[in-house]
This record gives C-alpha cells, structure tokens and sequence, in this order.
C-alpha cells in the first residue's frame, strides 16, 4: 500500500513539475495568433493609399476634345490638386493618350498643368507631374451601360438582369 501512495506521490510531483516548466518556457511566436485586423488592415491601407494616388490622374475626359483646353470638370479638379499636392508624396499623372500616338499633345497637356498649377502657386514640381497610362482602366461601352444601371450583371435580351422575383428590382428596361 505504501509503495502506491509513493508511486501516486512520485507522479503527481512530476506532473506538476512537468506542468510548471512547461507554463515557465515562452511558446513560439507563431503560436499565438495575430490580433484582430492585424493582417488585413495593410491591405486595406494599401486600398486607401492607391485610391488617394489615383485622384491625382488628369484623365483624357477631363480635356475638351483632342485639346489643351480643361473642361469645366478638369478645372474643378485641378484646384482641388493644388490644394492638396503640398500634403501628399503622390505625382499628378496625366493620362496618355491611348498606346501613346500623340506624344505632343501628351506634352502640352503637361505644359498646361505645369503651368496652371505654377499660377495658382505651386512651383518646382517638373518631376512630379508625369505623363503615364491612368491607374484605373476605363470601361468599354457595355460595361459602363451596366454600370450606369446599376446591375454590374449581364443584360440579356429581354433587358433582365436576372434579378426578378417578387419584392426585388424586377429587371433592368432600356
């Protein structure tokens, strides 16, 4: 009898002394996991940085025609850039016309904003208004009349997007 009570004794005292060196030790770094939003927040912020970029980007809609000339949308926005280019390390990009084949009118589309952004006091900034193919692409005909609509889905024949059903958008008309 007294041998179990030794035996029982004995491995209690190890288990114990098993369990405390094991609460003593630091578990590996990959063990606990990662606190919340820790691994998606540097995507979302690399999101919200392209987003800012991207509002720099004179965009070929925002010239009259094959011109020189702001509309009156360019005009807005070039203002709003002035205003905010001290803030921010982002280039204004003016967006080339399509596969480059005029690089002059590229050029004095440059010039312009060079020169516009100089009146309304900015100086010095040769090297951060480029000439680049516009970070977002554009929508082709069809895409944008789904987007307009509202849908993002296909349009058949009928002009449903697929959504029918009682209670919800019955369809897209033209």
């Amino acid at each position: 009898m007294k041998t179990h009570y030794f035996l029982g004794f004995l491995s209690l005292a190890t288990g114990c002394c098993l369990l405390a060196a094991s609460c003593a030790r630091p578990s590996p770094p990959f063990d606990r996991p990662f606190p919340l939003g820790q691994v998606t927040d540097a995507h979302w912020d690399t999101q919200m940085t392209n987003a800012q970029a991207s509002s720099f980007v004179f965009y070929d809609h925002e010239f009259i025609g094959d011109s020189t000339k702001l509309n009156v949308a360019g005009q807005k926005h070039l203002v709003q850039v002035a205003i905010r280019l001290k803030h921010v390390p982002f280039p204004v990009v003016i967006e080339e016309t399509p596969n480059h084949k005029n690089p002059r009118l590229d050029a004095a589309r440059r010039q312009l904003i060079l020169d516009r952004l100089g009146e309304l006091g900015l100086h010095e900034l040769e090297c951060r208004v480029i000439i680049a193919p516009a970070i977002a692409e554009g929508l082709l005909g069809p895409e944008a009349e789904q987007v307009y609509h509202g849908s993002g889905r296909t349009i058949d024949d009928y002009g449903d997007s697929g959504r029918g059903g009682f209670g919800g958008a019955n369809g897209l008309r033209r």
